[in-house]
């Protein structure tokens, strides 16, 4: 058979949040040291995929096998035509997730690299992942 967890999604407002280097804000300040959940939509110029798949490669080169990541996964979007792109990510805690967005590579290669690489600001979802 399959075995399926299922959690509780609380989505923590980001609206005072520019960007996605602001969240390690809340990372920081949290008392919570559960599970987290970070869902990004990526906008990618049509005209730049190809290297955006390059980049992102890399990017999952390194990601892959930092401590505290349980799942990251970078999905094209079903309308193959726009450009966008989703990376589903799951860390252990807040402060995984914040180790992995203050390493050297994410925050001063990837990060600028792929804004060149963009028509628009991403958009995104960080999330509680607790049991049912």
């Amino acid at each position: 058979g399959i075995n399926a967890e299922y959690g509780y999604f609380k989505q923590i407002n980001l609206s005072n949040m520019e960007n996605i280097l602001d969240v390690p804000n809340w990372l920081r300040t949290t008392d919570y040291k559960g599970k987290v959940g970070l869902t990004v939509k990526i906008h990618v110029d049509p005209t730049k995929i190809a290297e955006f798949e390059t980049l992102t490669k890399e990017h999952l080169s390194t990601t892959l096998f930092e401590p505290g990541v349980l799942h990251f996964r970078v999905n094209r979007d079903y309308n193959r035509d726009s450009g966008v792109f989703w990376f589903v990510e799951e860390w252990e805690s807040p402060a995984a997730l914040l180790t992995h967005l203050n390493t050297t590579w994410f925050r001063d290669s990837y990060v600028p690299r792929s804004k060149e690489l963009c028509v628009a600001p991403s958009l995104r979802a960080l999330y509680l992942i607790t049991s049912a």
